[in-house]
């Protein structure tokens, strides 16, 4: 999944990663905080480490950043990296390209996605948003979770890692909290979770990772209670 050229030089300076976390999965994590952080920089190293074979897999990542990043920084990184090259010709069956319109099925797969992230939570989240705005609600279960988190490129442990290296520096602790026991849910590991929480500062800086430490010792007494 790296190319194989010398290693991405974060994976030296990042805190320890557990091996079912990839090294693949990792960059993937980096390509996902710096497309957040306006990185572009980070994000043209991040994709010359992938292989052509993982290109459709970083943009699935990018794409999904929108959604808690906002457009701006996404399209940015996204035009950084078709300046470089994308290869979408391993992106079998899936191709990055395509998408059948399906709002209903959407839907239904945005409900099933978001509340397995939320578990118990979920109710009180749709309520909440409903709240807020109706249409807030409506955009998060069939656009964000449906249309483009159960994209089927990439599955939902390796998006809840990358949702959390968005997160973790931008001072949203109710969201963060949300995913990073989301990722659990879909089949990360504790300590895959802490390994991405733990780089925060490679992207973000310091003062980020100390309030992404904070949120997640948080999440740890909340799991012993």
């Amino acid at each position: 999944g790296l190319c194989s050229q010398a290693p991405h030089p974060w994976l030296a300076v990042a805190p320890t990663a557990p091996p079912s976390l990839l090294p693949h999965e990792r960059v993937l994590t980096f390509l996902a905080a710096n497309t957040a952080a306006g990185n572009l920089a980070g994000v043209a190293t991040d994709w010359r480490h992938l292989s052509k074979d993982k290109h459709a897999d970083g943009m699935e990542v990018m794409l999904q950043t929108h959604l808690f990043a906002g457009f701006p920084r996404t399209i940015n990184a996204l035009a950084t990296i078709h300046q470089i090259g994308v290869d979408a010709s391993n992106s079998t069956p899936n191709s990055w390209k395509e998408e059948s319109w399906d709002p209903a099925g959407w839907r239904a797969a945005g409900e099933e996605a978001c509340s397995l992230i939320y578990g118990s939570a979920y109710p009180k989240l749709r309520k909440r948003m409903e709240d807020l705005h109706p249409l807030l609600n409506t955009a998060m279960v069939e656009h964000g979770y449906g249309r483009v988190l159960s994209r089927g490129e990439l599955p939902l442990r390796v998006r809840e890692l990358c949702v959390i290296a968005v997160l973790s520096g931008q001072d949203v602790a109710p969201q963060l909290t949300s995913h990073i026991r989301g990722a659990i849910k879909c089949g990360a590991t504790p300590e895959e979770v802490q390994a991405v929480v733990k780089q925060t500062h490679l992207a973000w800086g310091d003062g980020a990772q100390e309030m992404a430490d904070a949120v997640y010792e948080g999440c740890q007494r909340g799991s012993k209670a």
